[in-house]
């Protein structure tokens, strides 16, 4: 799978809220697919958003909305 495809699929699919490498008290969560989505030969898992890149309410609010709305 190529990583275009990947994101398409990404929106097609139920997304989860993780924690960062920091634990629960980090400001940032991952959102990523509820199911694995891997892409390339490096047979690499796809992220919507990685660590870092939102914080934790936001990022519950948007996988909430988006998992709604499938």
């Amino acid at each position: 799978m190529t990583y275009e495809e990947a994101q398409q699929k990404a929106l097609t699919v139920e997304w989860k809220t993780t924690l960062c490498n920091q634990g629960e008290s980090c400001w940032c969560r991952i959102i990523e697919p509820k199911d694995s989505i891997v892409w390339g030969q490096n047979n690499e898992e796809y992220y919507i958003v990685g660590s870092g890149s939102i914080p934790q309410f936001e990022a519950e609010y948007l996988v909430e909305l988006h998992n709604r709305n499938l």
